[in-house]
């Protein structure tokens, strides 16, 4: 029982905060197939637009999923009760909203209506509310659907909480972040499943590189804005994919056993689906000089080849910056 009561660092009132999330499946098995896994993502996309959440990245592998999410700085208290509404539609079918919407009208005075909605405001912006429901969600249809009953889920479930991030000036959210999303979307190719990360089609950055919004919405979160307001969206996809070479490479070079990673071309030279998706221009890439300065310097080379081992450490509940990152890698 003292799993299921291990507190969780929570972002403050009014702040937004940045988390890496991960939960395990009873006794690991896998129980994740394609229609599983669509299943879980439709929730997690569904309830993300209820709660006021940002999914940065994701990697659904056969018995655990990672998440990259960013719980907004929103104060559900101001927001207007048709908001709420329109926000409950994500989560509740057509028929139950209706119910809602009955209840809601007939409530005579504007506290009772209040009232009536505060529970529902109390699940936004909240990152224990929001993975609780979409676990427990995907549980419900899971049992139904193998005709099982009780528990799917190993233990409640980890985070850690990277940083605040006080205000999103355009620039994306940093060196660790990056990270953080290059340890999640090379699950698949540690894992033996994929030979390179954005052939899987069960992460954040395989969406993006097929073009999915989501995907792509993603990395604009990651890297910001302004590497994409003015470029198309393949630089964005290949400086993410650049770093995480990086990764690879050193990997490859440091574990006995391993050969160095294999050439590929590059991102700019396969079909550019993302762009045709955004409505952006293709055309040939080069690396530019801001591209470069966003790929890892000499410092976080290092940090590079220890990703993952860092990582599994970053689900054990600490509360991080980017010098305890560094602190312990070198």
């Amino acid at each position: 029982m003292w799993r299921m009561r291990k507190p969780r660092a929570l972002a403050e009132p009014g702040r937004p905060g940045l988390y890496h999330v991960c939960s395990r499946v009873v006794d690991r098995r896998a129980v994740f197939g394609a229609g599983e896994r669509r299943r879980f993502l439709f929730l997690t996309k569904s309830v993300a637009a209820f709660a006021g959440v940002d999914v940065v990245s994701w990697c659904l592998m056969s018995n655990h999923f990672h998440l990259l999410v960013r719980v907004s700085a929103l104060d559900p208290k101001s927001l207007s009760d048709e908001e709420v509404l329109s926000r409950m539609e994500h989560i509740y079918a057509p028929a139950r909203m209706r119910h809602f919407r009955g209840v809601w009208e007939r409530l005579g005075t504007a506290e009772a209506r209040l009232e009536f909605l505060a529970p529902f405001r109390a699940r936004m912006a909240n990152l224990s509310e929001f993975v609780k429901t979409v676990k427990q969600r995907f549980t419900q249809w899971y049992n139904h659907r193998n005709d099982r009953d009780g528990t799917l889920w190993e233990c409640r479930f980890h985070s850690v909480l990277l940083f605040h991030n006080e205000a999103d000036d355009g620039n994306g959210l940093g060196i660790l972040a990056r990270f953080v999303a290059g340890y999640i979307d090379l699950n698949p190719v540690r894992a033996g499943i994929v030979p390179y990360p954005e052939q899987s089609d069960w992460s954040g950055f395989g969406a993006a590189s097929r073009g999915d919004p989501d995907g792509v919405a993603g990395l604009r979160i990651l890297w910001g804005r302004k590497a994409t307001d003015h470029k198309a969206a393949e630089a964005v996809l290949q400086m993410h994919e650049h770093m995480m070479r990086q990764a690879l490479a050193r990997d490859s070079d440091q574990v006995p056993g391993k050969g160095k990673s294999k050439e590929k071309p590059p991102i700019g030279a396969r079909k550019n689906a993302a762009a045709g998706a955004l409505g952006f221009r293709a055309s040939p890439h080069r690396e530019t000089s801001d591209e470069r300065r966003g790929s890892a310097g000499p410092e976080e080379a290092q940090i590079l080849s220890r990703m993952a081992e860092r990582c599994v450490e970053l689900t054990k509940g600490h509360v991080l910056g980017k010098r305890w990152l560094i602190e312990r890698s070198l």
